[in-house]
Protein backbone atom coordinates (compact mmCIF):
# COMPACT_ATOMS: atom_id res chain seq x y z
CA UNK A 1 0.00 0.00 0.00
CA UNK A 2 2.75 2.19 0.47
CA UNK A 3 3.23 3.35 -3.25
CA UNK A 4 -0.47 4.61 -3.46
CA UNK A 5 -1.44 7.98 -1.70
CA UNK A 6 -4.02 10.04 -1.67
CA UNK A 7 -7.54 9.51 -3.30
CA UNK A 8 -6.17 6.45 -4.99
CA UNK A 9 -5.04 4.90 -2.02
CA UNK A 10 -8.33 5.73 0.17
CA UNK A 11 -10.25 3.91 -2.74
CA UNK A 12 -8.07 0.57 -2.28
CA UNK A 13 -8.51 0.74 1.46
CA UNK A 14 -11.99 1.25 0.81
CA UNK A 15 -12.54 -1.51 -1.71
CA UNK A 16 -10.66 -4.26 0.82
CA UNK A 17 -13.26 -2.96 3.70
CA UNK A 18 -15.52 -6.03 4.57
CA UNK A 19 -18.01 -3.43 4.85
CA UNK A 20 -17.45 -1.99 1.37
CA UNK A 21 -20.63 -3.05 -0.22
CA UNK A 22 -22.80 -1.63 2.85
CA UNK A 23 -20.51 1.90 2.64
CA UNK A 24 -20.64 1.92 -1.23
CA UNK A 25 -24.84 1.53 -1.19
CA UNK A 26 -25.08 3.83 1.50
CA UNK A 27 -23.20 6.45 -1.03
CA UNK A 28 -25.38 5.81 -3.82
CA UNK A 29 -28.62 4.91 -2.21
CA UNK A 30 -30.41 8.41 -3.02
CA UNK A 31 -29.92 7.26 -6.79
CA UNK A 32 -32.19 3.94 -6.46
CA UNK A 33 -28.88 2.21 -7.34
CA UNK A 34 -27.73 -0.76 -5.42
CA UNK A 35 -24.37 -2.76 -5.83
CA UNK A 36 -24.35 -6.30 -4.83
CA UNK A 37 -21.48 -9.27 -4.50
CA UNK A 38 -22.57 -10.44 -7.49
CA UNK A 39 -21.39 -7.03 -9.12
CA UNK A 40 -17.91 -6.48 -10.55
CA UNK A 41 -15.89 -3.19 -10.21
CA UNK A 42 -12.34 -2.69 -11.39
CA UNK A 43 -10.00 -1.90 -9.86
CA UNK A 44 -10.73 -5.20 -8.21
CA UNK A 45 -8.33 -5.02 -5.20
CA UNK A 46 -4.74 -3.89 -4.06
CA UNK A 47 -3.55 -7.12 -5.53
CA UNK A 48 -5.29 -7.00 -8.89
CA UNK A 49 -4.92 -3.27 -9.43
CA UNK A 50 -5.36 -1.68 -12.79
CA UNK A 51 -6.82 1.41 -13.57
CA UNK A 52 -10.04 1.47 -14.92
CA UNK A 53 -10.49 2.01 -18.89
CA UNK A 54 -14.03 1.89 -19.74
CA UNK A 55 -13.69 0.46 -23.26
CA UNK A 56 -12.03 -2.34 -21.29
CA UNK A 57 -14.56 -2.64 -18.38
CA UNK A 58 -17.70 -2.32 -20.78
CA UNK A 59 -16.24 -5.15 -23.09
CA UNK A 60 -15.53 -7.61 -20.38
CA UNK A 61 -18.91 -6.88 -18.49
CA UNK A 62 -21.55 -5.46 -21.40
CA UNK A 63 -20.43 -6.81 -24.80
CA UNK A 64 -17.07 -6.08 -26.92
CA UNK A 65 -18.90 -3.71 -29.31
CA UNK A 66 -20.27 -1.65 -26.86
CA UNK A 67 -16.27 -1.63 -25.67
CA UNK A 68 -15.56 -0.45 -29.45
CA UNK A 69 -18.07 2.06 -30.30
CA UNK A 70 -17.37 4.19 -26.34
CA UNK A 71 -13.02 4.01 -28.43
CA UNK A 72 -14.39 5.01 -31.44
CA UNK A 73 -16.72 7.68 -30.12
CA UNK A 74 -13.58 9.61 -28.38
CA UNK A 75 -10.51 8.30 -30.64
CA UNK A 76 -9.67 9.30 -33.98
CA UNK A 77 -6.81 6.79 -34.22
CA UNK A 78 -6.29 3.61 -31.95
CA UNK A 79 -3.24 2.62 -31.23
CA UNK A 80 -1.06 0.80 -28.46
CA UNK A 81 -0.36 4.47 -26.85
CA UNK A 82 -3.65 5.93 -27.35
CA UNK A 83 -6.14 6.14 -24.51
CA UNK A 84 -9.77 6.59 -23.24
CA UNK A 85 -10.20 8.42 -19.70
CA UNK A 86 -8.98 6.50 -16.85
CA UNK A 87 -11.38 6.14 -13.49
CA UNK A 88 -10.54 5.53 -9.76
CA UNK A 89 -13.28 2.91 -9.59
CA UNK A 90 -15.90 1.43 -12.07
CA UNK A 91 -18.53 -1.01 -11.24
CA UNK A 92 -21.55 -2.95 -12.62
CA UNK A 93 -24.84 -2.26 -10.57
CA UNK A 94 -28.92 -2.33 -10.83
CA UNK A 95 -30.49 0.82 -11.61
CA UNK A 96 -34.28 0.92 -11.38
CA UNK A 97 -34.22 -3.05 -12.03
CA UNK A 98 -31.60 -2.47 -15.09
CA UNK A 99 -28.02 -3.31 -15.64
CA UNK A 100 -26.38 0.13 -14.85
CA UNK A 101 -22.82 1.10 -14.07
CA UNK A 102 -21.34 3.25 -11.56
CA UNK A 103 -18.63 5.63 -12.20
CA UNK A 104 -16.09 7.16 -9.40
CA UNK A 105 -14.26 9.87 -9.30
CA UNK A 106 -12.57 10.14 -5.57
CA UNK A 107 -10.44 13.35 -4.45
CA UNK A 108 -8.67 13.61 -1.36
CA UNK A 109 -7.29 17.77 -1.24
CA UNK A 110 -8.44 20.60 -3.03
CA UNK A 111 -5.43 20.52 -5.24
CA UNK A 112 -6.84 17.84 -7.03
CA UNK A 113 -10.04 19.61 -8.33
CA UNK A 114 -7.71 23.48 -8.68
CA UNK A 115 -5.41 21.47 -11.12
CA UNK A 116 -8.45 20.15 -12.79
CA UNK A 117 -9.66 23.22 -14.34
CA UNK A 118 -7.39 23.69 -16.66
CA UNK A 119 -8.29 22.10 -20.65
CA UNK A 120 -6.43 18.92 -22.31
CA UNK A 121 -3.29 20.01 -23.33
CA UNK A 122 -1.29 19.20 -26.43
CA UNK A 123 2.35 19.02 -26.76
CA UNK A 124 4.32 21.31 -29.23
CA UNK A 125 5.64 18.37 -31.06
CA UNK A 126 2.79 15.69 -30.96
CA UNK A 127 2.24 13.63 -33.22
CA UNK A 128 -0.77 13.62 -36.18
CA UNK A 129 -2.37 10.93 -34.53
CA UNK A 130 -2.58 12.98 -31.51
CA UNK A 131 -3.66 15.62 -33.00
CA UNK A 132 -6.60 13.98 -34.49
CA UNK A 133 -6.87 12.74 -31.16
CA UNK A 134 -7.64 16.02 -29.44
CA UNK A 135 -10.02 16.79 -32.57
CA UNK A 136 -11.87 13.92 -31.83
CA UNK A 137 -12.03 14.29 -28.32
CA UNK A 138 -13.34 18.12 -28.38
CA UNK A 139 -15.94 16.88 -30.88
CA UNK A 140 -17.06 13.72 -28.37
CA UNK A 141 -17.55 16.31 -25.76
CA UNK A 142 -19.04 18.59 -27.80
CA UNK A 143 -21.92 16.76 -29.33
CA UNK A 144 -22.69 15.87 -25.59
CA UNK A 145 -22.62 18.98 -24.30
CA UNK A 146 -25.60 19.94 -26.59
CA UNK A 147 -27.14 16.58 -26.22
CA UNK A 148 -27.03 17.39 -22.58
CA UNK A 149 -28.29 20.98 -23.17
CA UNK A 150 -31.09 19.49 -25.77
CA UNK A 151 -32.32 17.35 -22.03
CA UNK A 152 -33.16 20.63 -20.60
CA UNK A 153 -30.19 22.05 -19.20
CA UNK A 154 -27.65 24.48 -19.62
CA UNK A 155 -23.90 23.31 -19.43
CA UNK A 156 -21.13 24.30 -21.15
CA UNK A 157 -18.46 21.22 -20.48
CA UNK A 158 -15.74 21.38 -22.72
CA UNK A 159 -12.27 20.08 -23.83
CA UNK A 160 -10.88 23.45 -23.12
CA UNK A 161 -11.78 24.28 -19.05
CA UNK A 162 -12.25 21.54 -16.47
CA UNK A 163 -11.24 18.57 -19.29
CA UNK A 164 -11.20 15.71 -16.29
CA UNK A 165 -14.85 16.54 -15.08
CA UNK A 166 -16.46 17.55 -18.87
CA UNK A 167 -14.70 13.96 -19.86
CA UNK A 168 -16.69 12.26 -16.79
CA UNK A 169 -19.99 13.55 -17.90
CA UNK A 170 -19.48 13.55 -21.62
CA UNK A 171 -18.87 9.56 -20.99
CA UNK A 172 -22.04 9.40 -18.74
CA UNK A 173 -23.75 11.00 -21.48
CA UNK A 174 -22.70 8.70 -24.15
CA UNK A 175 -23.45 5.46 -21.67
CA UNK A 176 -27.00 6.55 -21.38
CA UNK A 177 -27.97 7.01 -24.86
CA UNK A 178 -27.12 3.51 -25.45
CA UNK A 179 -29.18 2.50 -22.78
CA UNK A 180 -27.26 1.62 -19.80
CA UNK A 181 -28.09 3.62 -16.39
CA UNK A 182 -25.43 5.43 -15.05
CA UNK A 183 -24.90 7.01 -11.41
CA UNK A 184 -21.89 9.40 -11.33
CA UNK A 185 -20.31 10.10 -8.09
CA UNK A 186 -18.09 12.36 -7.10
CA UNK A 187 -16.11 11.34 -4.04
CA UNK A 188 -14.46 13.43 -1.68
CA UNK A 189 -11.93 11.62 1.55
CA UNK A 190 -11.62 13.62 4.79
CA UNK A 191 -9.04 14.10 6.85
CA UNK A 192 -6.73 12.32 5.01
CA UNK A 193 -3.44 11.65 6.57
CA UNK A 194 -0.79 11.26 3.92
CA UNK A 195 -2.29 14.48 2.29
CA UNK A 196 -2.08 16.05 5.47
CA UNK A 197 1.37 17.40 5.68
CA UNK A 198 1.40 21.07 5.16
CA UNK A 199 1.55 21.11 1.37
CA UNK A 200 -2.13 20.40 0.53
CA UNK A 201 -5.26 21.72 1.91
CA UNK A 202 -7.36 18.87 3.11
CA UNK A 203 -11.50 18.31 3.25
CA UNK A 204 -12.43 18.53 6.60
CA UNK A 205 -15.76 17.98 6.39
CA UNK A 206 -18.62 17.33 4.22
CA UNK A 207 -18.91 21.00 4.00
CA UNK A 208 -15.74 21.78 3.25
CA UNK A 209 -15.98 18.81 -0.19
CA UNK A 210 -18.94 19.77 -1.35
CA UNK A 211 -18.64 23.58 -1.40
CA UNK A 212 -15.25 22.84 -3.42
CA UNK A 213 -16.66 20.77 -5.45
CA UNK A 214 -19.58 22.85 -6.22
CA UNK A 215 -17.25 25.89 -7.17
CA UNK A 216 -15.40 23.76 -9.37
CA UNK A 217 -18.63 22.18 -11.27
CA UNK A 218 -20.06 25.78 -11.46
CA UNK A 219 -16.75 26.79 -14.00
CA UNK A 220 -18.95 24.39 -16.49
CA UNK A 221 -22.38 24.44 -15.65
CA UNK A 222 -22.16 21.43 -13.95
CA UNK A 223 -23.55 22.52 -10.77
CA UNK A 224 -27.16 22.36 -12.39
CA UNK A 225 -26.81 18.50 -13.26
CA UNK A 226 -26.30 17.59 -9.21
CA UNK A 227 -29.02 15.52 -8.40
CA UNK A 228 -30.56 15.75 -11.02
CA UNK A 229 -31.73 12.94 -13.48
CA UNK A 230 -30.64 13.33 -17.08
CA UNK A 231 -32.90 11.83 -19.58
CA UNK A 232 -30.51 10.54 -22.55
CA UNK A 233 -32.91 9.07 -25.20
CA UNK A 234 -32.41 4.83 -24.24
CA UNK A 235 -30.85 5.58 -20.78
CA UNK A 236 -30.46 8.77 -18.40
CA UNK A 237 -27.53 9.47 -15.87
CA UNK A 238 -27.21 11.26 -12.46
CA UNK A 239 -24.80 13.14 -10.82
CA UNK A 240 -24.20 12.85 -6.76
CA UNK A 241 -21.25 14.19 -5.14
CA UNK A 242 -20.28 12.44 -1.46
CA UNK A 243 -17.99 12.60 1.23
CA UNK A 244 -16.74 9.68 3.23
CA UNK A 245 -13.79 9.64 6.07
CA UNK A 246 -11.04 7.71 4.93
CA UNK A 247 -10.99 4.05 6.03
Amino acid sequence: MNSFKGSQRCVLELLREPSFLVEINNLIKSTDANVDISDKWKPINLTYYKEAELRDFLSSQFNQKIGYDIANWWLAVKSSNSRTPNWDLISTCTINNQKGILLVEAKAHVKELEDESKGKSLAKDASENSKLNHTKIEEAISIANDGINESGFVVSISRDNCYQLSNRIAHSWWLANQGIPVVLLYLGFLNVKDMNDGKYKIFKTDTDWQTCFLNHAKQVGVDTLLNQKVECGQGSFITICKSILEK
